[in-house]
Protein backbone atom coordinates (compact mmCIF):
# COMPACT_ATOMS: atom_id res chain seq x y z
CA UNK A 1 0.00 0.00 0.00
CA UNK A 2 1.30 3.45 -1.41
CA UNK A 3 2.28 6.16 1.63
CA UNK A 4 2.81 9.63 1.21
CA UNK A 5 6.68 9.86 3.06
CA UNK A 6 7.55 13.60 3.81
CA UNK A 7 11.49 13.69 3.47
CA UNK A 8 12.89 16.17 6.24
CA UNK A 9 16.50 16.97 5.88
CA UNK A 10 18.78 19.71 8.33
CA UNK A 11 22.06 19.77 9.90
CA UNK A 12 19.82 19.92 12.89
CA UNK A 13 22.62 21.84 15.09
CA UNK A 14 19.88 21.97 17.44
CA UNK A 15 17.10 21.08 16.11
CA UNK A 16 14.38 23.61 17.50
CA UNK A 17 10.69 24.40 17.78
CA UNK A 18 10.71 26.03 13.80
CA UNK A 19 11.92 22.63 13.11
CA UNK A 20 8.78 21.20 14.20
CA UNK A 21 6.34 23.80 12.96
CA UNK A 22 7.56 22.80 9.56
CA UNK A 23 7.48 19.29 10.38
CA UNK A 24 3.58 19.92 11.62
CA UNK A 25 2.33 21.94 8.77
CA UNK A 26 4.23 19.79 6.22
CA UNK A 27 2.09 16.53 7.93
CA UNK A 28 -1.02 18.15 7.78
CA UNK A 29 -1.23 20.37 4.57
CA UNK A 30 0.15 17.82 2.46
CA UNK A 31 -1.81 14.54 3.94
CA UNK A 32 1.68 12.52 4.88
CA UNK A 33 1.31 9.24 6.51
CA UNK A 34 4.73 9.54 7.90
CA UNK A 35 7.37 12.51 8.31
CA UNK A 36 11.51 11.06 8.47
CA UNK A 37 13.97 13.49 9.65
CA UNK A 38 16.67 13.01 8.29
CA UNK A 39 19.92 14.51 9.86
CA UNK A 40 22.67 15.65 7.50
CA UNK A 41 26.74 13.88 7.49
CA UNK A 42 28.40 16.38 5.64
CA UNK A 43 26.32 18.70 4.08
CA UNK A 44 27.87 19.57 0.69
CA UNK A 45 27.51 23.41 1.39
CA UNK A 46 27.96 23.55 4.97
CA UNK A 47 32.07 21.25 4.44
CA UNK A 48 34.02 24.28 6.15
CA UNK A 49 31.81 24.72 9.24
CA UNK A 50 32.00 23.08 12.21
CA UNK A 51 28.90 20.54 12.79
CA UNK A 52 28.23 19.45 16.30
CA UNK A 53 29.17 15.12 16.55
CA UNK A 54 26.52 13.24 14.77
CA UNK A 55 25.74 11.23 18.12
CA UNK A 56 24.45 14.63 19.45
CA UNK A 57 22.27 15.62 16.25
CA UNK A 58 20.69 12.44 16.18
CA UNK A 59 19.89 12.23 20.31
CA UNK A 60 18.22 15.87 19.86
CA UNK A 61 16.59 14.99 16.69
CA UNK A 62 15.24 11.90 18.82
CA UNK A 63 13.38 13.69 20.99
CA UNK A 64 11.86 15.98 17.79
CA UNK A 65 10.46 12.83 16.66
CA UNK A 66 8.99 11.85 20.05
CA UNK A 67 6.59 14.80 18.97
CA UNK A 68 4.51 13.15 17.00
CA UNK A 69 3.71 9.96 15.52
CA UNK A 70 3.55 10.42 12.42
CA UNK A 71 7.41 11.41 13.23
CA UNK A 72 10.32 8.90 12.45
CA UNK A 73 14.12 9.38 12.19
CA UNK A 74 15.75 8.55 9.30
CA UNK A 75 20.12 8.10 10.01
CA UNK A 76 21.24 7.28 6.33
CA UNK A 77 22.88 10.01 5.83
CA UNK A 78 24.70 10.69 9.06
CA UNK A 79 25.60 7.58 9.15
CA UNK A 80 27.23 7.04 6.19
CA UNK A 81 31.01 8.43 5.88
CA UNK A 82 30.69 10.62 2.86
CA UNK A 83 28.95 13.83 1.69
CA UNK A 84 25.62 13.81 2.10
CA UNK A 85 23.81 14.54 -0.99
CA UNK A 86 20.19 14.48 -1.40
CA UNK A 87 19.55 12.34 -4.89
CA UNK A 88 21.65 9.57 -2.80
CA UNK A 89 19.31 9.77 -0.16
CA UNK A 90 16.64 9.78 -2.12
CA UNK A 91 17.00 6.75 -4.44
CA UNK A 92 18.47 5.02 -1.37
CA UNK A 93 14.79 5.62 0.36
CA UNK A 94 13.57 4.65 -2.91
CA UNK A 95 15.11 1.38 -3.32
CA UNK A 96 13.95 0.34 0.31
CA UNK A 97 10.42 1.20 -0.36
CA UNK A 98 9.30 1.97 -3.85
CA UNK A 99 6.06 1.85 -2.92
CA UNK A 100 6.24 5.56 -1.35
CA UNK A 101 5.35 8.44 -2.84
CA UNK A 102 8.17 11.09 -1.87
CA UNK A 103 7.74 14.70 -0.81
CA UNK A 104 10.42 16.66 0.04
CA UNK A 105 10.09 19.62 2.23
CA UNK A 106 12.90 22.59 1.81
CA UNK A 107 13.22 26.12 2.66
CA UNK A 108 12.46 28.88 0.19
CA UNK A 109 16.38 29.32 0.72
CA UNK A 110 17.18 26.02 -0.35
CA UNK A 111 14.35 26.48 -3.97
CA UNK A 112 16.68 29.61 -4.73
CA UNK A 113 19.74 27.74 -4.67
CA UNK A 114 18.16 23.75 -6.12
CA UNK A 115 19.41 24.07 -9.88
CA UNK A 116 23.15 24.39 -8.57
CA UNK A 117 21.71 21.10 -6.24
CA UNK A 118 23.65 17.26 -7.48
CA UNK A 119 21.04 16.25 -10.01
CA UNK A 120 18.28 18.29 -9.48
CA UNK A 121 16.14 16.92 -12.28
CA UNK A 122 16.48 13.53 -11.03
CA UNK A 123 15.62 14.87 -7.37
CA UNK A 124 12.40 16.02 -8.88
CA UNK A 125 11.79 12.48 -10.57
CA UNK A 126 11.69 10.91 -7.14
CA UNK A 127 10.04 12.88 -5.10
CA UNK A 128 7.38 16.15 -4.87
CA UNK A 129 8.80 19.42 -3.73
CA UNK A 130 7.31 21.03 -0.84
CA UNK A 131 8.80 24.59 0.00
CA UNK A 132 8.16 26.90 3.03
CA UNK A 133 8.36 30.59 3.46
CA UNK A 134 11.12 31.48 6.04
CA UNK A 135 10.67 34.51 7.71
CA UNK A 136 13.24 36.80 7.65
CA UNK A 137 14.41 36.20 4.52
CA UNK A 138 15.50 38.62 1.92
CA UNK A 139 13.13 39.52 -0.65
CA UNK A 140 10.67 37.18 -2.50
CA UNK A 141 11.75 34.34 -4.30
CA UNK A 142 12.88 35.04 -7.55
CA UNK A 143 13.25 32.34 -9.62
CA UNK A 144 10.20 31.47 -11.85
CA UNK A 145 10.25 27.57 -11.37
CA UNK A 146 7.14 26.46 -9.09
CA UNK A 147 7.33 23.95 -6.33
CA UNK A 148 5.02 21.30 -6.22
CA UNK A 149 3.72 22.84 -3.19
CA UNK A 150 3.79 25.92 -1.34
CA UNK A 151 3.75 25.21 2.68
CA UNK A 152 1.07 27.87 4.37
CA UNK A 153 2.41 30.92 6.23
CA UNK A 154 6.23 31.91 7.01
CA UNK A 155 7.67 29.28 9.16
CA UNK A 156 11.34 28.04 11.17
CA UNK A 157 11.67 32.15 12.38
CA UNK A 158 14.96 31.42 13.98
CA UNK A 159 17.86 29.72 12.60
CA UNK A 160 19.97 27.20 14.33
CA UNK A 161 22.75 29.59 14.40
CA UNK A 162 21.06 32.38 16.04
CA UNK A 163 19.94 29.60 18.74
CA UNK A 164 23.46 28.39 19.10
CA UNK A 165 24.77 31.59 19.66
CA UNK A 166 22.01 32.60 22.35
CA UNK A 167 22.93 28.95 24.28
CA UNK A 168 26.48 29.84 23.84
CA UNK A 169 25.81 33.57 25.95
CA UNK A 170 23.31 31.91 28.03
CA UNK A 171 20.19 33.71 26.55
CA UNK A 172 18.75 31.17 25.10
CA UNK A 173 14.21 31.75 25.12
CA UNK A 174 12.17 29.01 25.88
CA UNK A 175 10.41 28.93 22.81
CA UNK A 176 13.51 28.20 20.95
CA UNK A 177 14.17 24.55 21.78
CA UNK A 178 12.19 21.61 23.30
CA UNK A 179 12.55 20.98 26.94
CA UNK A 180 14.11 17.50 26.42
CA UNK A 181 16.75 19.30 23.64
CA UNK A 182 17.48 22.06 26.05
CA UNK A 183 17.86 19.00 28.77
CA UNK A 184 20.25 17.07 26.44
CA UNK A 185 22.16 20.39 25.41
CA UNK A 186 23.05 21.26 29.22
CA UNK A 187 23.43 17.76 30.25
CA UNK A 188 26.42 17.51 27.46
CA UNK A 189 28.06 20.58 27.66
CA UNK A 190 27.01 21.59 24.13
CA UNK A 191 27.77 24.94 22.49
CA UNK A 192 29.15 26.14 25.45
Amino acid sequence: MSQRVGIFGGTFDPPHRGHLQVARAACDHLGLDRLLWVPAGTAPHKESEHVTDARHRIAMTECMVAEDERFELETYEVLKDATSLTVETLQYLHEQQPTWQLVLIMGEDQWEAFTSWVRPNTIRDLAEIAVYRRSGAAGAIKSRRVPDHWLPGSLQPEASTTIRDRISKGTTKEQDVLDAVADYIESQGLYQ
